[in-house]
């Protein structure tokens, strides 16, 4: 998660910034979170919760919900006031929880991404794997030790941030500044400049990277470079294998074109981008559009997974029968002036 210090830009750069930075962000918080709780509740139905692929679906959609709040609405609100507001350097504490979360969200989101793609590559391709490894209760254990163990790794950064006051002769008050992404302890601050970043890298960008084209090669060797059963019951299980592990390399590849240019831009291009006018405007384009995978799970599900599609049909036509019509709620209407009156006259 890369910082920076937005300053006050011209036209139409400024107006630019106000949408990227503030109408989008909104956007993909609002479309984000109804659709990854609408995944986890259908993934978490006893026929859909029954797969070690969808256990881990469910903590990604889970972390992606938390990673979309923890950036876009802090940054939406900096841009809507004109950096004057934050979210996040209002108390120590809040300082503390925006250095932590950021890096949390972010590690998980992209491990769980790496282990559901890694689990439906093994599934395909050892029989073994899928007898002993892939089950919901060993994906769950899994998936509790990832949090714990990143929670170990990131819970570091609770460290950084301070808090200093000075007093001020003129008005004789105290002033109070927070400080956040730094510490007062060198060796401290400097484990978080070089390591941990190094550290971020691998967990963000190299490790899912490898794992994710070694899974998908051993996928497409598995499913379409096979010939097709002509039983009908192994070619219709081929089928849905093949829809399902063409969903997950989307998603794969919808998190490598996310994620990328942001680090290419604060690692690579950052001192050809800096000190220019549309300087803000990259950057933030950046983050909000490594922001964005997090809210896309569910459109991949409702176009890949048929089972997932009706099961969204349904709950979307049950909850319109629900709805009372225009009819329904002139009759009800009617119907309490009736009983109304009849109350009164009595």
């Amino acid at each position: 998660m890369s910082t920076w210090t937005p300053k006050p830009d011209p036209l139409p750069w400024d107006t630019i910034e106000l949408i990227i930075g503030g109408i989008i962000p909104i956007g993909l918080i609002v479309i984000g979170t109804l659709g990854n709780i609408l995944c986890i509740g259908i993934l978490l139905s006893k026929v859909h919760r029954q797969t070690s692929t969808n256990v881990y679906l469910i903590f990604l959609c889970l972390m992606d919900t938390i990673s979309l709040y923890q950036w876009n609405l802090s940054r939406a609100l900096q841009v809507f006031s004109n950096n004057k507001q934050t979210m996040w350097g209002s108390s120590l504490i809040m300082c503390k929880l925006s250095q932590f979360f950021p890096y949390y969200t972010l590690h998980t989101s992209a491990m769980f991404l790496t282990f559901v793609e890694f689990d439906r590559a093994c599934l395909l391709r050892s029989r073994w794997f899928k007898k002993n490894i892939a089950q919901p209760r060993i994906a769950l254990i899994v998936s509790i030790l990832l949090l714990i163990c990143f929670f170990a790794i990131d819970g570091f950064l609770f460290g950084l941030g301070f808090e200093t006051s000075t007093y001020n002769n003129s008005t004789g008050t105290v002033q109070t500044k927070i400080s956040c992404f730094y510490s007062l302890n060198t060796d401290f601050y400097n484990f978080y400049v070089y390591p941990y970043i190094m550290m971020h890298l691998a967990i963000m960008y190299i490790i899912p990277f490898s794992i994710i084209v070694i899974s998908t090669l051993l996928t497409i060797k598995k499913l379409f470079v096979g010939q097709i059963s002509t039983n009908n019951q192994l070619a219709r299980s081929a089928y849905r294998n093949r829809r399902i592990s063409f969903m997950l390399l989307i998603m794969c590849l919808a998190y490598i074109i996310c994620t990328l240019p942001n680090r290419l831009c604060f690692s690579v291009f950052k001192d050809q981008i800096m000190g220019h006018d549309y300087t803000d405007t990259v950057l933030l384009g950046s983050n909000t559009l490594m922001y964005a995978r997090n809210a896309i799970n569910i459109f991949f599900l409702y176009i890949s997974v048929p089972a997932f599609r009706e099961d969204v049909n349904k709950l979307f036509l049950k909850c319109i029968r629900k709805a009372p019509n225009e009819n329904e709620v002139m009759q009800r209407t009617q119907q309490t002036r009736q009983t109304t009156i009849r109350n009164n006259n009595q």
